[in-house]
């Protein structure tokens, strides 16, 4: 994959392993004609292994919703980000070599809902052996495996964890085959600027998204979810969809990851605002303090979102100055060119009608730049650059006092010798005598 400029984030629809796993040899032939008339042969056997029936907890990136966290995330589809970038498509549902056109991953991501189960709880996951998975027992359907068709590295008495699933909760939550395709994909980004991620990291992960949302709850305790990534390794006739039914009363999955989703409130901060009606945004101004002769003006400026605030200057003389954030009731035009100011103070505005000062876009330049101060990059940044010049300045400096210097002494040297020549014939005339 190409180096991404800082900033921008690329999407890939898949990104399938150079070998698959499973049983390979390599066969080597070479033929020595001056030492024997048949070839040397060699082989060499190897096993390509991945995860199956398990995960290991490193491969997992992160989540989101994040895990046992209470919020409201009631719009927000849950999906788990994987450090391997070709581990979704490392397998594919039915054994078969996977296909480059039309890619589609092993692995999918179930939301349990509390309204799936509302007399009872939530389906749980518990730890079996692969055997109880791939030989469930009566009325539960697993998946379509033996115990011929498990890796050399792996075995019926390894320890996975699964999850027993009603089949018509199952039927109703399991994504179609055809939708498969479009809850997995490739994140490439800069982990240059990332706290969690390795040194190693090279940037490219995997996501697989859900295709249903948590459930909210508008009062009360916050309604909780299961999120699961199970294996559809084996089940793809029982997908939802597919013509086959699935006579069993459970169906039994393997969970490779899972968290919990809390979720509390099914508005968000966008449909608050859409339907908020409360009029403008401003502060009635106090009339009890101010005199006759200015009411109407301070009544203008909060009508406009203006507010009084104690301000204190920087000779330390007290003054009371007007001040308004950036939710305004007004039009404002967004400027093309911003001047560079070197201070907070060279913001201030001053109404001479009035005689006050205007902080706001004071104090706007002054949040501004502590915000940039937060990001440690942008700090050893602007210090570094203020270093070089600096330094570039003090050099300069420096470079032309020892012209100056240089300068004087070389006028100094040229009037000595001006004055040896003219003195020089006369010594000649002098000792010729």
């Amino acid at each position: 994959m190409a180096d991404l400029e800082r900033g921008l984030i690329q999407f890939y629809q898949a990104c399938l392993p150079p070998l698959m796993p499973g049983e390979y040899s390599i066969d080597v032939e070479q033929t020595v004609r001056e030492a024997r008339p048949e070839p040397y042969r060699a082989t060499l056997g190897f096993s390509v292994a991945g995860p199956r029936f398990s995960l290991n907890p490193t491969d997992v990136y992160s989540v989101y919703p994040p895990a046992n966290q209470s919020g409201a995330y009631g719009n927000t589809l849950p999906h788990i980000v994987l450090v391997r970038r070709t581990l979704p498509w490392e397998r594919t549902m039915d054994g078969s070599h996977p296909d480059e056109k039309h890619p589609c991953p092993w692995l999918a991501l179930l939301v349990l809902n509390p309204s799936d189960c509302p007399n009872t709880e939530l389906p749980k996951v518990a730890i079996r052996k692969v055997q109880e998975l791939l030989r469930p027992g009566p009325g539960i359907k697993g998946p379509d495996l033996t115990a011929a068709d498990l890796d050399a590295h792996e075995s019926a008495d390894d320890v996975c964890t699964t999850i027993d699933l009603p089949t018509a909760l199952f039927a109703k939550i399991v994504p179609a085959k055809a939708d498969l395709p479009y809850l997995a994909h490739v994140r490439q980004v800069r982990t240059d600027q990332k706290e969690t991620a390795s040194l190693q990291t090279e940037g490219c992960f995997s996501v697989v998204i859900a295709n249903r949302f948590p459930e909210a709850t508008t009062e009360g305790a916050a309604a909780r979810n299961l999120a699961v990534l199970v294996s559809l390794e084996g089940i793809q006739r029982t997908l939802h969809g597919e013509p086959g039914a699935i006579k069993e009363e459970t169906v039994r999955l393997a969970v490779l990851a899972q968290w919990s989703v809390l979720c509390q409130g099914q508005r968000t901060f966008k449909t608050l605002v859409s339907q908020l009606d409360s009029g403008l945004l401003q502060v009635p101004p106090p009339a009890n303090d101010i005199p006759a002769e200015g009411r109407d003006e301070v009544a203008t400026a909060y009508t406009l979102g203006y507010t009084g605030l104690a301000h204190r200057l920087r000779n330390g003389e007290p003054t009371v100055s007007w001040y308004r954030g950036p939710l305004v009731p007004l039009l404002y035009r967004k400027l093309d060119v911003y001047r560079s100011r070197p201070c907070a103070d060279a913001a201030l505005r001053y109404n001479y009608d009035t005689g006050l000062l205007d902080v706001t876009y004071a104090a706007a330049w002054q949040l501004g730049r502590l915000l940039a101060l937060q990001s440690p990059l942008f700090a050893q940044t602007m210090y570094r650059t203020r270093n070089q010049e600096r330094q570039r300045v003090n050099a300069r400096m420096e470079r032309d006092a020892q012209n100056r210097a240089y300068d004087l002494q070389g006028k100094e040297m040229g009037q000595y010798l001006a004055e040896e020549l003219d003195r020089l014939p006369a010594a000649l005339k002098k000792e010729r005598a």
